[in-house]
């Protein structure tokens, strides 16, 4: 054999070699979440601090997020995607039934936080099962008293949830809703799909939250506390008295 030849063959070894290398390693990766595109935020910057835990179904489990930093926790069946103002400590359980759910929490409180997850198929005892839902519940808690704002994205894929719930979702009929502990009910909150796909609603505080389809969500109201219009109307009356008082 001469010496060209010699080369030929061991560079189209050495090219198959390199082939398979490749292909084990994309095969890996895939399969612990990382480059299956299912798993992956559709808007996760690129400067995301990632954290592959495909192998584990958290149960109380610990993050450390610091400030004013995404971060992008891959579990099983279930992304989180969260980012800060202040740095948060995340105690984290996931229900083993929520299938593949993708989850983006912003929030910006007026101090560091201790915020405690729980995210599962059905509600807590004692809270109402709400109809037509995406068996999807999550539970937010902080550990002390705090003012924030924040806004919660479930990512929505029509044909899986369908596939997964057995009926046919309109993504155009879901809304938020949160368990109003006083009222004893699910209340619905000003919902949009934004343009990568999440279902968006903004809220300044926490509770027990799931998405549902309504049959009319052009009348669910603004997210406008009863507090806050209450004080509106105080402060707008009370300042009509003193003007009528003081007009000669």
């Amino acid at each position: 054999m001469t010496l060209k030849r010699k080369c030929m063959v061991s560079f189209t070894a050495l090219s198959l070699l390199m082939m398979l290398l490749t292909f084990s390693f994309l095969t890996s990766v895939q399969a612990n979440g990382q480059t299956n595109s299912n798993n992956i935020p559709p808007d996760m910057p690129q400067n995301a601090v990632q954290f592959n835990r495909t192998d584990i179904t958290p149960s109380g489990y610990l993050e450390s997020l610091q400030a004013m930093e995404t971060t992008v926790c891959f579990y099983k069946n279930f992304t989180l995607m969260m980012n800060c103002t202040e740095n948060c400590e995340l105690n984290l359980t996931l229900d083993p039934q929520v299938r593949n759910r993708i989850i983006s929490v912003s929030v910006d409180p007026n101090q560091t936080m201790m915020l405690t997850m729980n995210v599962s198929a059905s509600p807590p005892q004692g809270e109402a099962v709400m109809e037509r839902t995406l068996n999807f519940y999550m539970v937010l808690e902080t550990d002390a008293t705090l003012q924030l704002q924040s806004q919660l994205r479930l990512h929505i894929n029509q044909t899986e949830l369908s596939t997964e719930l057995g009926r046919e979702v309109n993504a155009s009929k879901l809304i938020w809703h949160y368990w109003d502990p006083t009222q004893n009910q699910w209340t619905p909150v000003e919902s949009y799909m934004d343009q990568n796909g999440y279902l968006v609603c903004n809220t300044d505080h926490f509770s027990t939250w799931t998405v549902a389809e309504v049959e009319n969500p052009d009348q669910i109201p603004e997210n406008i506390h009863v507090y806050t219009v209450i004080g509106l109307i105080v402060i707008v009356t009370a300042a009509t008295a003193l003007w009528k008082r003081k007009k000669p």
